[in-house]
């Protein structure tokens, strides 16, 4: 989720490309982020956090955090450049230390032995409103990352045309990857300002989709977000979770309910991305969304999410599966 991400202050950069500190001294919630995701490192025994930040001159950048327990964290440092790549030739609105209109919510993951860093940008420049694209990196996800293009420009996950954001990695039942993303409600591609979410299959070596994208739901067909008719309705970070036991494809999104932002889920039953979705009627954590879900060292299941929309800061808590659903967060 973009919104004030421009008025949000990160942590400071204090530290150039590749530097460390010694201890792991950051206290998780001081942590100021705006949707986290967590990529866990299981030979090193680690795990990561990719941002996005701003390097010493102001030009757009990822940094990274690293933790060997989800509590404790240390700054690593710039991993990546945005003037170092096409993106040094495109100006913002504001002054020339604005490489590009805006970026966010990077996803980390590994697929194929590289980690690939999913983002959303916007280049108004370059004729694109919101779309997603990647990042490639090494074998770890710390190390530093480069620009995917083709013909001298970003690979779009993205069919162009459609205001696309938060886009994230799903790999389904056959081994084929799946970009799932939202339509956004202040789009072109929306009736009644009502958010969406959508799905296209990538190409294997993901430079690129292939195919329809095909659209999963609409906002409104769940209860639990509160909006008035004519006011916006957000639908914002799907992610999806298989539920081996039940067999259920679960999606968690978010969006508002009586002014905070939560995480609710939607449940594919019969366990295809086409559905049909059901919608629960309650959210699953209140005060906090943009989430994504991942195993920890130790097996245990992990929701990450930022807490406190408009004081955004890291949270980890632990999620529980019952009957192929997710039991509401309880902290």
């Amino acid at each position: 989720m973009r919104r004030f991400f421009f008025l949000f202050p990160l942590l400071a950069l204090s530290f150039s490309a590749g530097a460390q500190v010694e201890s792991y001294d950051i206290p998780q919630r001081e942590i100021a982020v705006r949707d986290p995701f967590i990529a866990v490192d299981r030979e090193a025994q680690r795990y990561y956090l990719v941002t996005t930040a701003r390097d010493a001159d102001g030009h757009v950048a990822l940094q990274t955090f690293e933790s060997p327990d989800l509590l404790h964290w240390r700054r690593l440092g710039i991993n990546y450049q945005g003037n170092k790549g096409w993106m040094l030739n495109v100006r913002g609105k504001k002054d020339d230390l604005w490489a590009m209109d805006h970026w966010w919510a990077p996803d980390t993951y590994l697929y194929r032995g590289r980690y690939y860093t999913i983002i959303t940008l916007t280049c108004e420049q370059e004729g694109r409103i919101n779309f997603c694209t990647l990042l490639r990196g090494g074998k770890k996800p710390q190390a530093n990352y480069e620009n995917v293009l083709h013909k001298g420009v970003p690979v779009s996950l993205t069919p162009y045309g459609q205001q696309c954001l938060d886009g994230s990695l799903y790999i389904d039942q056959k081994g084929l990857p799946w970009l799932v993303y939202s339509l956004e409600w202040n789009g072109p591609d929306v009736q009644d300002r009502i958010g969406e979410t959508w799905a296209i299959r990538l190409k294997k070596n993901l430079k690129g989709s292939m195919g329809e994208p095909i659209r999963l739901f609409r906002a409104c067909e769940a209860s639990w977000p509160t909006w008035k008719q004519g006011s916006p309705l957000v639908v914002d970070a799907p992610f999806l979770w298989r539920d081996e036991a039940s067999g259920h494809l679960i999606c968690l999104w978010s969006s508002f309910r009586e002014g905070k932002y939560c995480v609710g889920q939607a449940i594919s039953r019969s366990g295809s991305i086409s559905g049909p979705w059901e919608h629960l009627p309650d959210p699953i954590y209140v005060n906090g969304g943009h989430e994504m879900l991942f195993r920890d060292l130790q097996g245990n299941l992990k929701m990450s999410l930022h807490h406190d929309n408009n004081n955004a800061h890291l949270r980890i808590v632990d999620v529980q599966l019952r009957d192929g659903k997710f039991l509401p967060v309880e902290e």
